[in-house]
């Protein structure tokens, strides 16, 4: 019993074996003190509040030992409770350094829920971004990529995931079964087809996570609208078709277009 206890407590994280390791510290040092000294140290809780002290500020002077062996606990908790508590704190800025460096590269996963989550960085997703930030319609935003390096400069509310976003360990990093909606954008180093290949692809993805999620997906073919909603896409933004669109507008319009 006393085996699978040790098994299980060496399993947990450091810093809480630090933190079991330190309170037991204080209360068994606490108590020695108390009954070797009980004149000084009256109560138990007045021991612990002395080891506490001693090991985090080296003594306030309020309780102090006055016999030789008060004074050689005393020590030895110095010696020893020192070390634990150094490491405690060098354990937490630790643990907070690695969270901002996994936070930056993109391996935090995001906890949050009713977020939008936008796969693909180009500079469409960019200025997407600064829309929703303008707009404040959009309060918490997760990006997923796997060509970025680190998390671009935007907004705090922007969350980066760095992943293929039709691998499910990317998806579940994304937190997709919380999100509120999907936007998909189109890989613009990638052949039309390839393209709108993988971005079907992901909508399958994310529909494996949750069928019921709103998916809104940018395709560049139209041959492959209709494989895009079969797929599950609620929304298709053709790009190609809106800019030939735009482009045919201000060649004609009166403006963009004289007749000689």
């Amino acid at each position: 019993m006393f085996d699978s206890f040790l098994f299980r407590f060496f399993r947990r994280s450091v810093l809480y074996r630090l933190i079991v390791i330190i309170l037991l510290l204080c209360i068994i040092f606490g108590g020695i003190i108390h009954f070797l000294e009980e004149e000084t140290f009256p109560t138990v809780f007045d021991g612990i509040w002395w080891s506490i002290v001693t090991i985090s500020t080296i003594g306030f002077g309020d309780y102090v030992p006055h016999t030789v062996i008060g004074r050689i606990l005393a020590m030895l908790l110095i010696l020893i409770g020192t070390g634990f508590i150094t490491n405690y704190f060098v354990t937490i800025a630790r643990m907070a350094v690695s969270r901002e460096n996994a936070y930056v590269d993109g391996s935090l996963p995001y906890r949050g829920s009713d977020h939008i989550v936008v796969v693909g960085w180009n500079e469409r997703t960019k200025q997407l971004l600064e829309l929703f930030a303008q707009s404040h319609l959009a309060k918490h935003i997760v990006l997923i990529d796997e060509t970025l390096e680190e998390r671009p400069m935007l907004s705090a509310y922007v969350h980066f995931v760095k992943g293929n976003p039709t691998h499910e360990n990317t998806l579940i990093k994304a937190n997709i079964a919380e999100a509120r909606e999907v936007m998909i954008t189109a890989n613009q180093h990638k052949a039309e087809n390839e393209a709108d290949m993988q971005a079907i692809l992901t909508i399958l993805a994310v529909k494996g996570q949750d069928r019921h999620i709103p998916i809104t997906a940018e395709i560049l073919s139209s041959l492959h609208v209709k494989s895009a909603e079969h797929a599950g896409a609620g929304k298709i933004v053709e790009t190609n078709k809106m800019i030939s669109q735009h482009m045919y507008e201000q060649l004609f319009s009166k403006e963009g277009f004289v007749r000689k």
